[in-house]
């Protein structure tokens, strides 16, 4: 992971971009995809477990419900899909880990998460009964991902009382490991690759779709799945538009905001080039944006609040004339889900502290004429912070 200075990272936007393999092919198919480096141990997700159960322990409850979700995949290694079949881990803070499954998953889950049992159901059994016999007449924390209704019937089944587990999980994974920030690093280098192939794949005519098609298959060749919004001209000026049938022109700003996931973490890029040659007002106005991202850059250190870091690069903008035109927060944190906390945002007092993982990207959209937004993901050190993707710097001018 790259330690920065306040300073050296910008002087040195090229240098870094060179170490870190950044270039702009034609496809990254070119190549083989890089080897992804390796799942976290067993004994991580152990680690996390006790963290919880501590956490339960001190709010008084006997037990927490998680169902399939980034919140299960954090606790116990395994990602699938919620389902109308009840899969469900109930942590109990004075005995085991047991996760509930429908018997045909069972040798996916024994290989995937790590918990101390497995109870399986059949088809013709009722897994609420099953699953609420963990936790008869008990104190039940339910985190946020789990739909009511499958809350409401296992509690009412095993007669519990149930309060709110997301803040627990929301403390813990805002402080990423150093192996879970090398997952987000990982998946930024390849973010910024993915890019710059497709920049490099761009003709007159094609549309926004077309694009975004692009994208996905150069995430593909780099061994990841990936995909985000692609926007042409006057479609950049709606921060989540896109992406449609708009036709490439000369002269187009391009807007691509994208990103992919390493070992179930992502990462959250934004580039805006242009297709040709730059208008007086788009330069301009990147400028302005890349100043801001700048500010908040520097902003960014243990003990700031999100609000203050906000503030540093809305008051660039603002102080262009532009504040208008800046309509969202600066950023957010990102790990296993693209958008979780911290949040850079007016309001949020909370101080960042070492192991936050953010996003800054600060945009100024003009209606009818164009978008532009510079985004990239950061680290907060003890001391200072680490770049989880290689900034762009000046404008990139694509022959159109």
């Amino acid at each position: 992971m790259t330690k920065l200075t306040r300073r050296r990272w910008i002087a040195s936007a090229g240098a870094a971009a060179a170490a870190a393999g950044v270039r702009t092919p034609a496809s990254a198919a070119q190549e083989a995809p890089p080897a992804l480096p390796p799942r976290l141990k067993s004994e991580v997700f152990r680690e996390r477990q006790a963290k919880l159960r501590a956490g339960a322990r001190a709010r008084g409850w006997d037990a927490i419900l998680v169902t399939p979700s980034t919140n299960l995949a954090y606790a116990t290694g395994l990602s699938m899909h919620r389902s109308e079949r009840l899969t469900a881990l109930v942590l109990q803070t004075q005995g085991p880990a047991v996760l509930v499954t429908p018997s045909f998953e069972e040798s996916n889950v024994t290989r995937d998460a790590t918990v101390d049992d497995v109870q399986t159901w059949q088809e013709d059994q009722d897994p609420i009964a099953l699953a609420s016999k963990l936790f008869q007449r008990k104190t039940l924390g339910v985190e946020g991902s789990t739909a009511y209704s499958t809350a409401s019937l296992l509690a009412s089944a095993a007669s519990a009382k149930v309060e709110d587990a997301a803040s627990i999980f929301d403390a813990l994974r805002a402080v990423k490991s150093p192996e879970e920030l090398a997952f987000i690093r990982e998946a930024g280098r390849r973010t910024v690759l993915a890019i710059a192939a497709t920049h490099g794949r761009l003709r007159r005519g094609m549309t926004e779709t077309e694009v975004a098609g692009i994208l996905s298959q150069e995430f593909e060749n780099l061994g990841v799945h990936g995909d985000g919004l692609v926007q042409f001209g006057p479609s950049a000026a709606l921060p989540h538009g896109g992406p449609g049938e708009r036709l490439l022109a000369r002269g187009d700003p391009v807007l691509i905001d994208c990103g992919c996931r390493v070992r179930g973490y992502t990462s959250d890029v934004t580039r805006t080039v242009c297709f040709g040659p730059a208008s007086d007002d788009f330069r301009k106005v990147y400028g302005i944006v890349n100043r801001a991202q700048i500010a908040g850059i520097e902003a960014l250190q243990a003990g700031r609040t999100g609000e203050e870091v906000d503030r540093a690069a809305r008051k660039v903008i603002e102080d262009a004339g532009y504040g208008r035109y800046f309509t969202h927060r600066l950023g957010h944190g990102l790990g296993m889900d693209g958008h979780e906390q911290p949040y850079l945002v007016k309001g949020n007092r909370k101080p960042l502290v070492a192991g936050n993982s953010v996003t800054i990207e600060p945009g100024i959209y003009l209606p009818e004429k164009f978008g532009v937004r510079i985004e990239d993901d950061y680290a907060v050190l003890e001391k200072g912070l680490a770049s989880l993707s290689v900034r762009p710097g000046d404008l990139v001018v694509l022959k159109g």
